[in-house]
């Protein structure tokens, strides 16, 4: 079998051989007979050719040790491997393989989601991607065998952006495409800018203050000693405004810092709320407001939480509804326990009729299992908040003041410190309102394991 297989080898390599000299030996005759090419040179090049392949046909006839011929001699060479449908779905970014034509051969679930590729079996790349960019990326990593892998950003909403990976699949003809998800990256990067210029607004408007009113006392009042006990209070007002800007944005920076970290306490809610509103007497008393507790009858568990930041939401729910409130009115806090964070999330922020409300932040389940659950509702006797105004509620520096009664005075960050604790302990947080009767807060979160 083995010299058969020689034999075959022999008759295939002298039949290139026969066929490689002699088109080139054809070639270079007709460049010679039309005068494009010198007899001489087509003479000299025939010889270079037919020495190169000379060597390649001696030095391709060395011998095949016999158990690799035997092994090989009846099987076709094999092909280079390809991306397969395993590798793709394995992958977990929209992923597409593209092939000469711009066919899309194969796709993921990931880029059928993005693409609705299910019902376009090799249709074009041009028939779903719009952008121009990546559709030249695609074009050119086809054309060039050695071409880099190339990068490209695409809009595909107006606020949706991907970043596209071209790349040629090594020892095939086709094109990998991967899909990289930069959306929460530039929101994020947004978010960060918008929080510096907000932060610098805020913190540039007391100071322009207090700079305005000690020129004024060093110049024109310089002498008028009587209004100097009105400037300072002004001046007063807007350092401890800055004071507890300074301190909310600390506030607001530590607790994203250690967001990621679950709490490792062991806590009393009935506690936490009793210290908490011992605090906020003095305050709502100055303003002729009554704080009532409804608290549920069976006795509350522990739960696992971050003592002073449950502390920090219930101080900051009750402050802002107590400032949203006339004298006279009540303002109600009532809390109790769940079997699961959906009830929980009912019974926190679904308890008026025809109300406007809005989720906040919606509570993480640790388990598909329910999961006990404690709650902590605030109502007020305000003026209630104008519907288009929920969705930005939680937003740093939002205020819906002209809603609530007025220009009230503040830093704009109390509910977002209390989204971000809620999310810290994984809970969730939302509002109720009604127009001319008043507003509530709900949290909830999952009570967790006793350590």
């Amino acid at each position: 079998m083995s010299e058969d297989a020689g034999r075959r080898s022999m008759t295939r390599r002298t039949r290139d051989f026969t066929v490689l000299l002699g088109t080139t030996a054809l070639v270079l005759f007709l460049l010679a007979l039309t005068g494009a090419l010198g007899l001489i040179e087509a003479l000299s090049a025939l010889g270079v050719i037919a020495s190169v392949a000379l060597a390649y046909f001696v030095g391709s006839a060395a011998r095949v040790p016999q158990g690799v011929a035997d092994t090989w001699a009846d099987k076709p060479a094999p092909e280079p491997a390809e991306p397969g449908p395993g590798l793709f779905a394995a992958l977990p970014l929209p992923a597409l393989e593209i092939g000469p034509g711009q066919k899309i051969m194969a796709f993921n679930r990931a880029a059928d989601d993005l693409f609705q590729l299910a019902n376009l079996p090799f249709a074009r790349a041009s028939a779903v991607i719009r952008s121009p960019v990546l559709l030249a990326a695609i074009d050119q990593a086809l054309e060039r065998t050695n071409a880099a892998p190339i990068s490209a950003e695409l809009e595909t909403g107006p606020d949706e952006t991907w970043r596209a990976h071209v790349s040629r699949i090594p020892a095939g003809k086709n094109v990998l495409v991967l899909m990289e998800d930069l959306t929460p990256v530039k929101r994020a990067a947004r978010a960060r800018a918008d929080f510096l210029a907000n932060a610098s607004h805020e913190l540039r408007t007391p100071l322009t203050a207090i700079s305005g009113f000690i020129e004024t006392m060093r110049g024109p009042a310089k002498d008028d000693t009587a209004a100097w006990p009105r400037f300072l209070d002004i001046m007063a007002g807007e350092s401890d405004r800055m004071s507890r800007l300074i301190a909310d944005l600390l506030s607001l920076s530590r607790i994203e810092s250690s967001e990621h970290v679950l709490p490792r306490g062991r806590e009393n809610l009935a506690e936490i709320v009793s210290a908490s509103l011992a605090a906020l007497e003095p305050i709502a008393a100055g303003k002729g407001v009554t704080l009532t507790i409804n608290a549920a009858p069976t006795e509350m568990p522990e739960m696992t939480a971050h003592r002073d930041e449950l502390v920090q939401v219930v101080e900051n729910l009750v402050s802002n509804a107590v400032k949203y409130s006339n004298a006279g009115s009540t303002v109600t806090l009532s809390f109790g326990t769940a079997p699961s964070l959906a009830e929980a999330r009912i019974t926190a922020s679904q308890q008026w009729t025809l109300s406007g409300r809005m989720t906040l932040l919606q509570a993480l389940a640790r388990t598909s299992a329910p999961e006990a659950a404690v709650w902590l509702r605030v109502e007020d006797q305000g003026p209630g908040i104008e519907r288009e105004h929920l969705p930005r509620l939680g937003e740093r520096f939002y205020r819906a003041d002209q809603s609530r009664g007025g220009k009230i005075t503040g830093t704009g960050l109390g509910l977002a410190i209390v989204k971000h604790i809620m999310a810290h302990h994984r809970g969730g947080l939302a509002v109720e309102t009604l127009m001319g009767q008043g507003t509530a807060f709900g949290v909830w979160m999952p009570t967790g394991r006793d350590a």
